[in-house]
């Protein structure tokens, strides 16, 4: 069972959650955390399948820690994989569709713990991120973000967001673009890996996702690069069932490069070049 979770401090987040409920057929199955908690009837593509539960909680996700575990005490159902309903800020106010797994290399300022990340699901991320695309509208940049924020979660966890203002927050084809993108969300095929290197929008990253055969778990901007240890790297290989890396090459330090190279030929995992991904057909 897949769980959906809004957030009654986020209006972005109460946007996607109307728009999910306006676009899907759901049923009242009660309360969690003192609101609706609602059940999908039917089938909508292989992510949002019949018995799929919405909830929304009080507070601010990133800090809803350990709501994996929080929900299956309380209601007795396992969850597969959690998705978050969720705003993006930018200081750049660039109206932006963005997907992005969490979890925290440095400080924890924004929920979860300094050097821990959680569960990813690279095959349905990448599928969302296609999706986006597929339906993206004018004027809206669609892009991967690197792992960034709480909360920690076990779960296979990623937040789906609007980005960058209030403004696109609130507008209703943002959010109607995102709910049909995840409607129709199917796991796409492709080599699971983690990325190292670049912006925090992951420019090659997307790119790679986007035209070959790739699905990416974790992704470690430039600025997470510092902070990196070799079991954070160990764990977030395991966390996304990766088979290795994918390097930002020519967006990074390359004393960083060459460090992680080196490293990851001595310890046997494997660097991925683009050429070993077979070509993606991007079907509309």
């Amino acid at each position: 069972m897949n769980l959906i979770i809004s957030s009654k401090e986020d209006s972005a987040s109460i946007n996607l959650r109307e728009r999910l409920l306006e676009m899907a057929v759901w049923k009242d199955e009660g309360k969690f955390d003192g609101n609706t908690l609602w059940k999908l009837t039917k089938d909508y593509g292989e992510f949002c399948k019949k018995n799929t539960r919405l909830i929304t909680i009080n507070k601010i996700h990133i800090h809803a820690e350990k709501i994996d575990e929080i929900w299956t005490k309380e209601t007795g159902i396992g969850i597969d994989n959690i998705i978050f309903l969720s705003r993006h800020k930018a200081a750049s106010g660039k109206p932006s569709l963005t997907v992005h797994p969490i979890g925290n290399w440095g400080s924890a300022e924004y929920g979860g713990l300094e050097g821990e990340v959680s569960g990813t699901a690279p095959n349905w991320m990448t599928g969302l991120l296609l999706d986006i695309k597929r339906n993206q509208i004018e004027g809206y940049d669609v892009c991967f973000e690197a792992t960034h924020h709480g909360p920690l979660l076990k779960t296979p966890t990623m937040f789906l967001e609007i980005g960058s203002t209030e403004s696109e927050w609130e507008e209703k084809k943002p959010a109607q673009i995102l709910i049909k993108s995840l409607l129709s969300l199917k796991s796409t095929n492709g080599i699971n890996v983690i990325g190292l290197g670049g912006g925090h929008y992951t420019p090659r990253f997307t790119e790679a996702a986007l035209t070959h055969e790739v699905c990416f778990g974790h992704m470690v901007a430039n600025y997470g690069m510092p902070y990196l240890t070799e079991e954070m790297v160990n764990m977030a290989i395991d966390k996304s069932n990766a088979k290795g890396i994918y390097f930002h090459k020519k967006g990074m330090d390359k004393t960083q490069y060459r460090k992680w190279k080196e490293w990851a030929e001595k310890e046997g995992v494997q660097v991925f070049k683009q050429s070993d991904y077979k070509k993606r057909i991007l079907s509309s």
